[in-house]
């Protein structure tokens, strides 16, 4: 498996292609962005996955807390009676179970651990209540967990990666603006707001490249949003924004990263009346897997939101583009593990991702010496690190003796959502759904057209 860190070429070209490689992407396009990685806000949800607890609900009727990881640290996440948000180190201060296997308690609104029913206060992380316990002891001081600053905003939950200290004060996260500034998210900017959530098993910077490449629409994405009808000769330029960069082939449109690993795509499918933008968080939360925090605002078509067949056909359409990626992205990474390498031969229009590449070699790509968990000294394979850092993620895969991961070659057609629902695009589509996207389409084209002539 390719070190992370090395050069983007082999060796035996290392003085050559790193020149171009460098003159490619740039140079020093990322100087600007922030290098510690840990002590930045992660979406991490959207704010209605996490559940609530249940008034008077405790054991099996009691809600199940949310699990997931972030930078190889496994959390737990829900909310107490009154829907106030919290987030602890998924691991129970008595003998190390996995809180997120618990309940959240309907009387305290406390995380109750599975194991010994020990509960924890998700405001301080400590221990509130130890059943078996004598009335005159009390409970041990070093019975707590570590606690994680949480911040909500616009529907969606996210994270600080870092000591929850270092979180006060910091700025908040940046909201999902207009080119103009506009929070897209207010009911007063005109634009409509479709999310999901997806945990995928795919190193975070090989999505994150994805997003920034335009030149992969047409090929990957053939009956989509792709079309070999529409290949273009491009020329990227890349410009700097106050902590990322942005990209752009055409007037008007454009791929941006904005540290630490968030995507904004600006893609009006009719520039001057019909807008839209996209918010893709890549959330990395082991290596060799991430959460996709998804977000995608449009002035157009308002009414589809409202009606649930509608509403669903736009969803599926994003879960196929998506799993066009997930495809393709799953071969590379497969081929990373046997040593490959992320980039070899370089042209112009790749400076963007290229950038994007150079700056995770000085974040992300440092190994022992990066952001990841604390337990990893640099020597555990990426296969050691899923267990670790996902084990509520592994089922049985067909054919197959033994539990396997999501990544397994048999299990591509099987993408485990954040919601519990999967990602299962493969298959003949009934018959309403081949002919609801036309006519959908149909139905929109005569309402702006109506519109247009009125």
């Amino acid at each position: 498996m390719a070190e992370a860190g090395e050069p983007l070429l082999p060796a035996s070209e290392k003085e050559k292609g790193a020149k171009e490689a460098k003159d490619v992407s740039g140079g020093v396009l990322h100087s600007h962005l922030p290098l510690d990685v840990r002590k930045q806000w992660y979406a991490i949800a959207l704010s209605k996955d996490l559940p609530k607890a249940k008034p008077g609900q405790v054991g099996a009727a009691a809600a199940a807390p949310m699990s997931t990881s972030l930078l190889g640290d496994p959390l737990v996440l829900w909310r107490d009676l009154e829907g106030k948000a919290f987030c602890v180190a998924d691991k129970c201060p008595h003998r190390s179970a996995p809180l997120s296997l618990g309940k959240v308690n309907g009387d305290t609104g406390h995380m109750e651990c599975i194991y010994h029913g020990w509960q924890i206060d998700g405001l301080s992380g400590r221990v509130v209540e130890i059943p078996a316990i004598m009335e005159d002891k009390t409970i041990p001081s070093n019975a707590k967990v570590r606690v994680y600053a949480l911040y909500e905003q616009d529907g969606v939950v996210y994270v600080w990666a870092g000591d929850a200290e270092d979180a006060v004060g910091a700025a908040s996260p940046p909201r999902d603006t207009s080119d103009s500034g506009m929070p897209l998210a207010d009911s007063s900017s005109g634009f409509v707001m479709s999310a999901m959530c997806v945990d995928l098993p795919i190193d975070h910077a090989l999505m994150v490249e994805n997003l920034l490449d335009p030149a992969h629409i047409p090929f990957a994405h053939e009956g989509t949003i792709g079309s070999r009808k529409k290949i273009e000769r491009l020329q990227m330029t890349v410009t700097k924004t106050t902590n990322g960069l942005r990209g752009s082939v055409k007037e008007g449109y454009y791929n941006g990263f904005e540290a630490p690993c968030n995507i904004i795509l600006h893609t009006p499918p009719v520039p001057g009346k019909m807008d839209m933008y996209q918010y893709v968080a890549c959330t990395p939360t082991a290596p060799g897997q991430m959460r996709m925090v998804y977000r995608a605002y449009r002035n157009f078509a308002k009414w589809a939101e409202k009606i649930p067949p509608i509403r669903r056909i736009f969803e599926d359409m994003s879960k196929k583009i998506i799993f066009q990626d997930y495809q393709l992205l799953l071969g590379q990474q497969l081929r990373l593990r046997e040593g490959a390498l992320p980039w070899n031969s370089t042209i112009q229009v790749d400076c963007l991702p290229l950038a994007y590449r150079r700056y995770w070699q000085r974040t992300y790509g440092k190994r022992s010496e990066g952001p990841w968990w604390r337990g990893w000294d640099g020597k555990l394979e990426v296969e050691d690190l899923d267990r670790l850092g996902s084990w509520d993620k592994e089922f049985d895969c067909n054919g197959c003796a033994v539990p396997k991961k999501p990544h397994h070659p048999q299990n591509v057609l099987e993408i485990p959502g954040a919601a519990g629902q999967p990602l299962r695009p493969a298959g003949p589509a009934p018959w309403w759904k081949l002919w609801a996207p036309p006519l959908a389409a149909a139905l929109l084209a005569a309402i702006l057209t109506r519109k247009a002539t009125s």
